[in-house]
């Protein structure tokens, strides 16, 4: 004859009338009636062929092969909590790989701010960057992605997103450029040949949505990405116009020249974007807080001036 394993109910059951040695305690503790607390002890004592409780005078108290049941169903039944209950999330445990949506210009004003503190904190973590293109909103709906960079709002099935910062835009050109040194006018801003980078939908051309008769100038070169410009405009007389972050990072490292353009550009908002599927994955979440937190101290810095020629 097959012995019959008690269920895990009766079992938590078995533990809280040991610990109690009461009915209505137990039952109470476990939010059941008192009869469904007797004939689950009723239950008990004929799976496991003993009284289990005993009535005395000073209430009910455990006979001796409850007594010794009880230390190892204790353990049994915190181990199967342990089991059950999910692993604390350590960061420096963590050995994953991020995939990472973004332009260059993402790269250099959102990763590399919080590449430090990632790698540092996890040291076997790894971002796996690809480039920005029109279907990487969908690419989190499907898993293919875990986050977006991206240059404007973010919109989607399931998408949620955080702003991390607000950008301008400036011009760039070489140090000894005619316009170094006073203002350009209109006319001579659009009479320069200009380059512009080509980086997918994160970046669509300001110039391009300005008033027809500003739309005058002369592309000489479509760069691209944002990291191939100001080797191009170093070695000629054409500007640029980019993100403020950029210019002045490729002003302080190539010894070129930043302007204020004479055209009224809107700033725009610069955003870290996941699928709701993610809102619960503590890596991811954790991610983004170490890319957010890294953004306010990387924006202090800017302010202050430190982070420029970083």
């Amino acid at each position: 004859m097959i012995a019959r394993r008690p269920e895990l109910r009766l079992l938590t059951s078995l533990e809280a009338l040991l610990e109690t040695r009461s009915v209505s305690q137990a039952a109470d503790r476990l939010g059941v009636s008192q009869p469904a607390m007797s004939r689950t002890l009723a239950r008990l004592r004929d799976q496991l062929g003993d009284p289990l409780l005993v009535r005395s005078r000073g209430g009910m108290v455990p006979t001796p092969r409850a007594e010794a049941l009880a230390g190892p169903l204790r353990r049994w039944l915190t181990q199967g909590e342990d089991l059950l209950r999910p692993d604390a999330f350590t960061p420096g445990r963590l050995d994953r790989t991020f995939r990472v949506a973004s332009t260059d210009f993402g790269i250099l004003s959102v990763v590399k701010p919080a590449v430090r503190r990632i790698t540092e904190t996890a040291p076997a973590a790894c971002l796996q960057i690809s480039a920005l293109s029109s279907a990487s909103l969908k690419h989190l709906a499907d898993g293919r992605l875990d986050l977006v960079i991206i240059g404007y709002p973010p919109q989607g099935a399931g998408v949620l997103s955080r702003r991390l910062f607000t950008e301008r835009r400036l011009g760039l050109v070489r140090e000894g450029h005619p316009v170094v040194g006073g203002e350009i006018g209109i006319d001579a801003f659009f009479e320069w040949p200009h380059v512009t980078p080509l980086v997918g939908e994160g970046f669509a051309d300001p110039l391009e949505y300005a008033p027809d008769h500003l739309r005058r100038r002369r592309v000489a070169i479509s760069a691209p990405s944002f990291s191939s410009v100001p080797d191009l405009v170093a070695e000629s007389d054409a500007l640029a116009v980019l993100p403020a972050r950029a210019a002045l990072h490729f002003a302080a490292l190539y010894g070129l020249h930043t302007f204020e353009p004479p055209v009224a550009l809107p700033a725009f908002g610069y955003f870290m974007a996941w699928h709701q599927r993610s809102t619960d994955d503590a890596a991811t979440q954790w991610l983004i807080e170490e890319i957010a937190e890294a953004q306010r101290e990387w924006e202090a810095s800017l302010k202050s001036g430190e982070a420029l020629s970083a």
